[in-house]
């Protein structure tokens, strides 16, 4: 969960005071490579990490980029430098959320580099997001440098300027905005490394050893008792040269003739303007692969040595992005394998994620940490578990002892997103896909990597698939973990030609930022209705809100306020004499109860464990009784509980007991559901225990710690306040006795 603004405010003051406190001259960074975290695959970023010992440098923040950090152990909140290649949403993406968890952290700065108009992001998004305690800063220059490298801008423009040539466009840019469909390439240079001291050299002009050896090491120079001066030149051996490399992006051939045009690059190329030692080592291209291939990208790449290492961030890579999905998915499809699907493998590899290139100390390309799926190695984790064997052989005795009466195959619900607030590498944030009938789906909220996790279910093919099929997106309110996934969907439709605009249903401020960042970044299209307008308790509905669904087999789509935040709705879908209800975020809410009566299926948030009901009160959300209940007041003929907090990233923390009356389930990503499979749902917990009984044992102490720490400081608010009500009796008492 995020923490409050208290928690952050004095997270940023122990930062602010870290950070002044440890500061040490040095002389340079003895370790830099880069890293792919993001491949350009489809649903995934083409964010590129560098590290240093001394700081970190990101470019480029898709979608999915903080998830991929997290799973990756790569420490956000040490990279202040961002930097982008332009301001296109798959670059710009993953951001807001990047930032919200940053400031979270306590991050007291961070400086965007590169197009000055991806500040305007936050300015159009300040209607659902707060980033107050994080200072957002621009590089107003055309160049980046530090103590660790000098980072030079190369600006490109398309072929069809309105009027000149691409390369004087760009040398008139030096003072002036860079256009909003311009890229910018980054020519990376670290600082040259010093070279090793000499002790015997110090010693023979009197520098006696400690910390003046510090200082000459850290390029600084000292002076002697008898007044001379001592420079690091003095006593150091030859500095060491780094490579030079290059992050650009070339979207399309109307930008070609600026790339070989270009003047900054020929001092990094074969050639008479070459500088030998300024050869540039790697290229990360983020370009497509058809454009890479081309002829005409070849005599550009040509200009470099033969011996550059070229990676290309592309479609054609693979979307394998993590390990953690598909070991969660192998152990639960133990269980049932049409509940629990495995997930397509990926057919392509190209440049996978996490590919590494080492530039100091020693240079060249690492694999050795790059992605790897290992299906028999997860599987045989599983067996490894207490009584595997044992509990599982119960499972399969229970599931066929269970009578199935329902044989509908349609609506069948995928969840996507089962976890609140944050990604974690189990759990994604808010997003559940309904296949109405073949080939007619909706979606209900639409999180950060909605797309992603739909390509990594289905598969490249059968993903596009289901976008040409999309019939509605419906948001349920305007947190950013419920819809920050909607502009990639918007874009991916059309990027496959498809004509007719996605219908969207969600709050009125989702319209408002979709149509500002349309005006300022790039034009989508898109058709909206107002989740009002479908209000169970308003009187006439308007006749195009039933007739826009028809064609699709929805017989009604009706919503209700929920107290949650401003414009906060729960949905119900009748389908054919089936009804499912979804309650987006709320706490405990009678309007649902009226809005779901008798319904189907139930899919209701439980984002707090038992035990934490005060904490769910204050964020507005439901602990997982509180949910269960609620089904049961609407008399729900099933209940599926999801969007639970990161902290039960593998298993949620519910007591067995909710399952014996076997009309309640737990949701998984990936998790796929039918009519028929509901009945299954409650007898698979003993083996999730089973399955994950580490994680199980960890989360039952944390839990243990976390109510009693949550009653210690509901009794300490009682005593308070008990404290506080004599006062004023007392106070009162003397007055009138006054």
């Amino acid at each position: 969960m995020p923490k409050n603004r208290g928690v952050a405010e004095q997270l940023r003051q122990q930062r602010i005071e870290k950070q002044r406190v440890a500061h040490k001259p040095i002389a340079a960074a003895p370790n830099i490579y880069l890293q792919i975290l993001g491949n350009g695959c489809p649903g995934g970023p083409r964010s590129v990490f560098v590290f240093t010992d001394i700081s970190r440098y990101l470019f480029n923040c898709g979608e999915g980029t903080q998830k991929l950090c997290q799973e990756n152990k790569v420490k956000m909140p040490k990279m202040k430098q961002l930097f982008f290649t332009s301001p296109k949403w798959e670059n710009i993406g993953g951001l807001i959320g990047y930032l919200l968890t940053l400031q979270d952290t306590g991050v007291p700065e961070l400086q965007i580099n590169g197009h000055k108009s991806i500040l305007q992001l936050f300015d159009i998004t300040r209607g659902f997001t707060h980033l107050d305690l994080i200072n957002l800063n621009s590089n107003n220059g055309l160049e980046f440098c530090d103590e660790v490298m000098k980072i030079q801008y190369v600006i490109l423009n398309r072929n069809d300027c309105a009027s000149g040539t691409a390369a004087t466009k760009r040398v008139r840019l030096n003072n002036e905005t860079i256009p909003q469909d311009a890229v910018i390439s980054y020519i990376c240079k670290p600082h040259p490394k010093p070279g090793k001291l000499s002790p015997k050299r110090c010693v023979e002009i009197g520098v006696s050893p400690g910390p003046l050896f510090a200082k000459l090491k850290a390029g600084e120079e000292v002076t002697l008792g008898d007044g001379r001066v001592v420079k690091p030149t003095d006593v150091l051996g030859p500095s060491e040269i780094s490579p030079t490399f290059i992050i650009l992006e070339c979207p399309s051939d109307d930008y070609l003739d600026s790339f070989l045009s270009a003047d900054e690059f020929r001092p990094y190329q074969t050639g008479e303007d070459a500088l030998q030692h300024e050869l540039v080592s790697l290229i990360i291209h983020i370009t497509p692969k058809q454009l890479y291939n081309s002829a005409k990208y070849r005599v550009f790449l040509n200009k470099f040595p033969s011996k550059t290492v070229h990676l290309v961030l592309c479609e054609e890579n693979t979307y394998e992005l993590s390990v953690a999905v598909y070991r969660t998915q192998y152990r639960l499809n133990l269980i049932h394998d049409e509940v629990f699907p495995l997930l397509p493998r990926s057919k392509d590899v190209g440049v996978a994620a996490l590919t590494r290139y080492n530039i100091r100390p020693h240079e060249g390309l690492d694999c050795e940490a790059i992605i790897k799926i290992v299906p028999q190695e997860y599987l045989d984790e599983a067996k490894t578990a207490p009584d595997f064997d044992a509990v599982l052989s119960d499972l399969k005795d229970r599931l066929a002892r269970v009578e199935i009466n329902e044989q509908r195959e349609y609506p069948v619900v995928t969840f996507l997103g089962t976890g609140s607030a944050i990604p974690s590498k189990d759990r994604n944030v808010s997003s559940i896909l309904m296949a109405i009938k073949p080939n007619a789906y909706l979606l209900f909220d639409c999180g950060e990597s909605t797309w992603s996790q739909i390509v990594r279910h289905y598969g490249v093919e059968e993903a596009k698939n289901v976008l040409r099929n999309l019939k509605c997106v419906y948001v349920s309110h305007m947190h950013a973990d419920h819809h920050l996934g909607l502009i990639t969907i918007i874009k991916e439709r059309t990027n496959l030609g498809i004509e007719t605009n996605l219908r969207i249903i969600g709050p009125t401020n989702l319209a408002v930022w979709l149509k500002k960042y349309s005006g300022v970044f790039e034009s989508i299209d898109f058709d909206f209705s107002y989740c009002g307008n479908f209000r169970n308790d308003t009187e006439e509905l308007p006749v195009s809100n039933f007739e826009t669904f028809t064609d699709i087999g929805i017989d009604r789509i009706s919503t209700c306020c929920v107290p949650h935040c401003r414009d906060a709705y729960g949905v119900r879908v009748d389908i054919s004499g089936y009804s499912i209800v979804y309650s987006g975020d709320t706490r405990p809410a009678s309007s649902l109860v009226e809005l779901g009566q008798g319904c189907d299926l139930l899919i209701h948030e439980a984002t707090m464990e038992d035990g934490l009901e005060e904490d769910a009160l204050t964020k507005a959300h439901c602990t997982t009784s509180q949910a269960i209940e609620i089904g049961r007041q609407m008399n729900a003929k099933f209940t599926i509980l999801t969007h639970f907090s990161q902290r039960y990233c593998k298993l949620p923390n519910v007591d067995e007991a909710i399952f014996e009356k076997g009309r309640v389930g737990c949701a998984f990503d990936h998790m796929q559901v039918s009519p028929k499979h509901l009945k299954m749902l409650p007898h698979i917990y003993p083996m999730l225990k089973c399955l994950f009984a580490e994680h199980f044992h960890r989360m039952t102490l944390r839990t243990s710690n976390v109510v009693k720490k949550a009653q210690q400081k509901e009794q300490q608010n009682l005593e308070e306040g008990i404290k506080a009500y004599e006062t004023a009796q007392y106070a009162s008492n003397i007055f009138q006795t006054v």
